[in-house]
């Protein structure tokens, strides 16, 4: 490495040449010292930025950790240092230069060496450190730079105590029920090499704030400089798209200061909005120092955006509750969300491909908030930086969690002024970010015996953060934490016992049974659900991936295998139970099928319910969007590798901006005469509309109908509460109540369809139902026939019904291997189709090779076949 290095230039990257080896002991200060040859055996290629585990999987010194149980022979890993080491050539410092390494992010503990002398020693996952080492480059030449990542420190897995943890590092890895042990070791973000003069540029952040009306736009720059000799501080702005200049300042720098200021106006700027609810135009700013002579000595180039945001009470919440309502730029929105927890327990490795495809994900499926869960990360840049240009809003939390024994975090002072430092570095780093739009400490933090969520007057912690949060975040949102109570779960003796005390609660996060699902979200009456969901089974791609061939079956805990790749999840049983014990005996395809089923419909109920009380309800973030580890058994709707499951589009389906759902009590009705459904729909991008209808009928999987109703859509209602409002509640067309068909096959299809004032397709929606007991008669059902065609490159799949009962729970996947680069993001999914019908499914395929391109059709009574 041999950076020639200009003023104003950005730091050099060291991002190649890393090698690494484990050492017992204080064996790694041997190992670093000069005149060690590079070839010497024992050591292996390492990424910078990367993971220890990662580099090891890579060399062949470890099983693949995310196959079968071959984490569990890589536990010992973190329980030993591991020394990075590479060649640093540079010329010297000329007079009056320095020379900084610059470390964004090691985890959790190093000491940092050259020629085998210690320059530096750091501890923090989430805080980057600068070392000074111009004296070290000061003849030139080669020198041997080396980093001694050292063991892990001690950690609570999930069940634990949080008052035990003594560090702000990811908890996910120690243990939790969707990660295997595998604890995050390695220099996990970027290495740079700074050389400047006596003015440097150390860091500038930058916040932006429209005003109330939005006719003016405030940016400010406060820039953290290194002043050994006068100079001036100057940033511009340049508008979205052309790069226009629309403001400019600058200030003097007197020698010897640490900081300086700068405030510009914007006229008249554009607003950035979340997904859904406008654009998101991005201005970039960029901040110069300069020295007496108007030579550049650093810059610092970051986008921003213009927009407000805040939380404002719920319509029609109790005395005393906290405000869950997002307020952006004047308007109250419905929070659609999802729970965000890191992409890859091994976080270091760069993956920004998947990063991107997994939040167009999330975008595609109308989410305008992420929860990044607290047990995780604080997310990247990169992450934060997509969030702004898609519009997602991200409620960031610190990387605090529940231990499920005890889960009230340490009050002594040391930890205190630990978890001050780190949010005075995290706080003002993120602060540019338009997405970034909550901050809260942490996951579930809650006294355990009274099952009551902590907040700022219960725990120091939780103070030290909101004031840090306060003082230099003032702009956005503060929640005490996740729960935020006063209870602390949605179950349904404590929603009897107190309906108004269900503000913002967690769970539960398995099915309920057939009517318990329904029972239980039709009586919810909290504020803001931030937390639940339901389990499934992974995709068929993962499973044979992951699952060796030999350890498939049984599909239950009681297959050690399984019980090792999510096993808190594993509700094989509740599955069978409710496929009339039918399905046990059939292997994997089937369990998988019916699981993936029964957590399309689950979720998608819960969700629908919660949006059936809008306003009052103001936000629902189902558990979870991704999994960092390929599990057997997860409450993921994307699985590791990016591929969702049918639940995804379940909630994808329900978020829609217009939408028509229904309410029932369940989906089998053995034992009733009648069938009762409650109607709503909305229409969010039609604030104003009036007029149109909901139609309802009961089909046979003949395409007959058994019973039909028209009823008024009523419009979409007035928007509750004061203020400009896209959160628009749903209108409740009636009740419909008719005799329980009589199918012969036992299946019938609750059918609707919301319909404009001219007869125009608003939206459609679909739910199986049984007259039986169960769900056993789509084990049954006669084969349907379904002709496909699919577009040039196979960017669309046609799928036409031409023969035999309707056809049910069609999926499509990325049939290629499970290696193969990129993926297949499917516009639709999850369909049924009745007899005539036909269905024309977009395929984006991203960062996939144009060949071969091919994907699986599956269904419950259709003949898998490839595509393409």
């Amino acid at each position: 490495m041999s950076p020639e290095h200009h003023p104003g230039r950005a730091p050099a990257r060291l991002d190649s040449g890393w090698q690494l080896r484990g050492c017992l002991g204080d064996t790694w200060r041997w190992l670093c010292g000069p005149g060690r040859p590079e070839d010497e055996p024992g050591w292996t290629r390492a990424r910078v930025p990367g993971t220890v585990l990662d580099d090891l999987h890579r060399a062949g010194l470890v099983p693949d950790p995310y196959r079968g149980t071959g984490s569990l022979a890589a536990e010992w890993v973190p329980q030993r240092t591991w020394l990075y080491r590479r060649t640093l050539t540079a010329g010297p410092p000329a007079p009056g230069r320095r020379a900084v390494l610059r470390f964004e992010g090691v985890d959790h503990e190093a000491t940092v060496l050259v020629d085998g002398r210690e320059v530096a020693r750091h501890a923090g996952m989430f805080t980057p450190f600068e070392v000074d080492v111009t004296a070290e480059l000061a003849d030139g030449g080669s020198h041997l730079l080396a980093v001694a990542v050292h063991p892990t420190p001690p950690g609570e897995p999930q069940v634990g105590r949080t008052d035990r943890v003594r560090t702000h590092k990811s908890r996910m890895t120690y243990g939790w029920d969707f990660c295997p042990r595998m604890v995050h070791q390695g220099i996990w973000k970027p290495v740079t090499l700074e050389v400047s003069g006596p003015l440097r540029l150390a860091g500038a952040r930058t916040g932006a704030l429209p005003d109330p009306g939005g006719r003016t736009g405030r940016i400010t720059v406060e820039a953290v400089l290194e002043a050994g000799e006068p100079g001036t501080l100057r940033a511009e702005v340049r508008a979205p798209g052309d790069g226009t200049v629309v403001a400019r300042g600058s200030t003097g720098v007197p020698a010897g200061a640490d900081s300086a200021a700068l405030e510009l106006a914007v006229d008249r700027p554009r607003l950035w909005w979340p997904n859904g609810h406008g654009a998101q135009p991005l201005y970039t700013v960029v901040t110069t120092l300069e020295d007496a002579a108007g030579r550049p000595a650093g810059v610092r180039t970051v986008e921003t955006g213009f927009r407000r945001v805040r939380l404002v009470p719920n319509p029609g919440a109790p005395p005393g509750a906290l405000p869950y309502t997002l307020c952006v730029n004047g308007r109250r929105l419905y929070a659609k969300g999802w729970n965000w927890v890191p992409m890859d327990a091994r976080h270091g490795v760069p993956r920004p491909r998947k990063l991107d495809h997994l939040l167009r994900l999330a975008a595609d499926a109308h989410v305008n908030l992420v929860r990044v869960w607290g047990g995780g990360l604080i997310e990247s840049e990169d992450f934060h930086r997509a969030c702004d240009r898609l519009g997602l809003l991200v409620w960031q939390e610190f990387a605090l969690s529940s231990s499920g024994i005890d889960s009230v975090p340490a009050a002594d002072a040391e930890y205190l002024a630990l978890m001050e430092r780190e949010a005075r570095a995290i706080v003002p780093a993120l602060r540019h970010h338009p997405s970034l739009a909550v901050w809260s400490p942490g996951n579930e933090l809650h006294d355990t015996a009274a099952a009551r969520p902590l907040a700022e007057d219960d725990s120091p912690v939780i103070k030290v953060l909101a004031d840090v949060v306060a003082e230099l975040d003032p702009d956005r949102a503060w929640l005490p934490g996740s729960p935020s109570g006063p209870a602390f779960l949605n179950r349904a003796d404590i929603v009897a016992a107190d309906p108004d005390g269900q503000h913002d609660v967690h769970g539960p996060w398995e099915h309920q049974g057939h009517g318990g699902q329904q029972r239980l979200y039709d009586a919810g009456t909290c504020l803001l659900h931030s937390e639940f969901g339901v389990e499934g089974m992974a995709n068929r791609r993962t499973w044979e991936a992951v699952v060796p061939p030999d350890d498939r079956t049984p599909t239950g805990r009681d297959n050690p295998v399984l019980e090792h790749l999510g096993a808190w999840w594993n509700n094989t049983p509740l599955v069978c139970t409710a496929f009339g014990d039918r399905i046990g005996p059939a292997g994997p395809d089937a369990v998988r099928r019916a699981s993936r089923q029964l957590q399309y419909d689950g979720l998608r109920y819960a969700v629908e319910a919660n949006l059936r009380r809008a306003p009052r309800s103001s936000g629902t973030v189902p558990w979870q969007f991704n999994e960092p580890f390929p599990n057997a058994w997860c409450t993921s709707a994307v699985d590791h590798r990016g591929d969702p499951k049918p639940a995804y589009h379940g909630v994808r389906r329900a978020y829609r901006p217009r939408h028509v759902c229904a309410r029932f009590a369940t989906q089998v009705w053995a034992g009733e005469s009648t069938f009762r459904a409650g109607l709503w729909s909305w229409q969010q991008d039609r604030p104003t509309a009036g007029g149109g209808t909901v139609t309802a009928r009961l089909l046979g999987t003949d395409g007959v109908p058994f019973a039909e109703t028209v009823l008024p859509a009523r419009g979409a209602g007035e928007p509750a509460g004061p203020g400009p409002h896209n959160s628009v509640p749903a209108v409740r067309a009636g009740e419909w109540r008719v005799p329980l068909p009589a199918p012969a096959d036992g299946l019938f299809v609750l059918d609707l369809a919301l319909r404009g004032p001219d007869g125009t397709l608003l939206a459609d929606n679909r739910y199986l139902h049984t007259t039986t007991a169960d769900l056993a008669p789509l084990l049954d059902l006669g084969e349907a026939r379904i002709e496909t065609r699919t577009g040039p490159g196979t960017d669309s799949v046609e799928l036409r019904h031409t023969g035999g009962p309707a056809a049910l729970g069609l999926y499509l996947t990325d049939a290629r291997p499970y290696e193969a680069p990129g993926w297949a993001a499917f516009g639709d999914n999850m369909l049924d189709l009745l007899p005539g019908e036909r269905a024309l499914v977009p395929v984006d395929w991203r960062a996939a090779p144009p060949e071969p391109r091919t994907v699986l059709l599956e269904g419950w009574n259709v003949r898998a076949r490839q595509l393409g």
